[in-house]
């Protein structure tokens, strides 16, 4: 009865620590699942992303009309476009431990190396043997190190923009349906430790006093995993307007829903008692296994303008304070030495993202070359998230990024194309040595554009790595991520009076 109760009441602490609480103690988890992906903004057009993301300068394009909406009143003909996305995404965490203080094969058994070291060879005639004499090994056949291959196609995007005439007045007005954020997120971590023993500078503040089971540290070993796989779309419309003959306004509005589907889990991979001067794995079977679906709505507007002279087009983009919501409902599944109890958990929760701004400058360099520079400004920090208990936090990071872009026209019917801009994360590494400074990393393009007619292709290749490393006392996670990604667009020009 004792041991039954034991086993209770660790997988009621397991189970609210992993779901409910934010496992602050622990060593290399991560959030639980809540607004992961949402500020992954895409950029809906192949052009742009040929040009690193610039869109001031950039002309006869519907499918910037969500970004720079302004820029509709460079459309000379009706014109329909379609466009895709196809990306091949490796990523992988590589785990290195040195040895610790009274406890010199525990960076081994984290590193799966005392499976290879052969048992030792006791003396018979001995009695007083105990864990310190005998190999730690691990209970499963899992390594520090993973790496993780995957293929993603966005949903397929359409524009229809059509320019007409009031008067004096010209109007530019257009309708879309994008992929307003890729909501993919994945995360590993085969060596979690809680508390996190790793993270202690001495090793430990309170080091047992002796080698009795009464004084010992027991340590939860486990693997904890995470996925998300889906998106956000975005349907709505644009309108833009010439004010005098070098100043552009523009408005776009979005209605946001999107669906994912998410996962959560937690393999116990043992329990680690450490002594004054030894420590002992123990075999524990516990796993926990959350799955469901979230849904999310919302709006987003957009407001841009547009001047241009002869040979410079400057602007200024605003997106609005915006409000997603998120619907989920959770299967929770909590395997305890073969007894399998089911929970369903569902909720509500929002985050509401303050106001964004681009400013942006595009120089004719020549007839055939042009240059552009747009500067990003997102205080993420001020970002709040509600929980479904209506605890209010601010969970992301603020970052600058910047765009450059060139584009040259060899002939007037083919571009060049060629980018680089900068990509933050609203989150930042563990122990950065600089406080609150986001992961960041670049994202460098080249693409082509051909004009047949009235028809334009655009082809772009876009490739990114981010890396940034995990550091604890006595452990390191180095984290990469690579991307490589085809975007294409087609569009057609109708000829129309205006």
């Amino acid at each position: 009865m004792k041991r039954l109760f034991a086993i209770k009441l660790f997988s009621s602490i397991v189970f609210i620590s992993l779901f409910f609480g934010h496992n602050v103690a622990a060593q290399g988890f991560g959030k639980p699942l809540t607004t992961q992906g949402i500020d992954k903004i895409s950029i809906h057009s192949a052009a742009s992303r040929g040009v690193g993301g610039i869109t001031f300068g950039m002309t006869n394009e519907a499918s910037i009309m969500f970004a720079n909406p302004a820029a509709l009143q460079s459309l000379k003909a009706l014109q329909i476009s379609f466009n895709g996305l196809q990306q091949s995404i490796t990523s992988n965490q590589a785990q290195q431990y040195s040895p610790l203080k009274y406890y010199s094969s525990f960076s081994l058994l984290l590193e799966g190396l005392t499976r290879d070291i052969p048992n030792p060879v006791y003396d018979t005639t001995r009695q007083d043997y105990t864990a310190a004499d005998s190999i730690q090994r691990p209970f499963d056949n899992l390594r520090p190190d993973w790496e993780k291959t995957e293929s993603r196609n966005a949903p397929v995007q359409a524009f229809i923009a059509v320019p007409v005439t009031l008067g004096e007045i010209r109007i530019t007005a257009g309708a879309g349906v994008v992929e307003y954020a890729n909501l993919n997120w994945y995360f590993q971590n085969n060596n979690v430790m809680s508390p996190s023993i790793l993270s202690a500078n001495p090793f430990l503040p309170t080091r047992p006093i002796n080698d009795d089971d009464s004084t010992s540290i027991p340590i939860q070993w486990y693997q904890a995993l995470q996925q998300r796989n889906g998106s956000i779309k975005g349907f709505g419309g644009a309108v833009s307007i010439t004010v005098f003959d070098k100043l552009s306004l523009g408005i776009s509005g979005l209605l946001l829903s999107g669906t994912s589907d998410d996962m959560e889990s937690r393999v116990e991979r043992g329990r680690i008692r450490l002594y004054q001067n030894y420590f002992r794995a123990e075999s524990v079977y516990f796993r926990i296994l959350q799955s469901g679906t979230s849904d999310y709505s919302g709006q987003e507007f957009t407001v841009s303008s547009s001047y241009h002279e002869k040979f410079i087009t400057a602007g200024l983009s605003l997106k609005l304070p915006t409000t997603i919501e998120r619907t989920f409902k959770n299967i929770v599944k909590t395997d305890t030495t073969g007894s399998i109890k089911t929970q369903i958990i569902n909720g509500k929760d929002k985050i509401t993202i303050p106001m964004r701004s681009t400013i942006g400058l595009s120089i004719n360099l020549r007839e055939n070359l042009t240059f552009g520079f747009e500067y990003e400004l997102r205080p993420y920090s001020s970002a709040t998230y509600n929980a479904s208990n209506n605890v209010q936090t601010n969970p992301w990071l603020s970052s600058n990024v910047s765009h450059i872009g060139v584009e040259y026209k060899p002939l007037d019917w083919f571009s060049l194309r060629g980018g680089i801009r900068e990509q933050s994360e609203v989150f930042e590494s563990e122990s950065n040595p600089i406080a609150g400074e986001p992961v960041g990393y670049s994202i460098y393009s080249t693409g082509i554009g051909i004009y047949l007619s009235n028809v334009r292709l655009n082809v772009t290749y876009e490739y990114s790595k981010m890396k940034f490393i995990d550091m604890w006392a006595d452990a390191v996670s180095i984290n990469i991520k690579k991307t490589h990604s085809i975007a294409a667009d087609v569009s057609y020009d109708i000829p129309w009076p205006n």
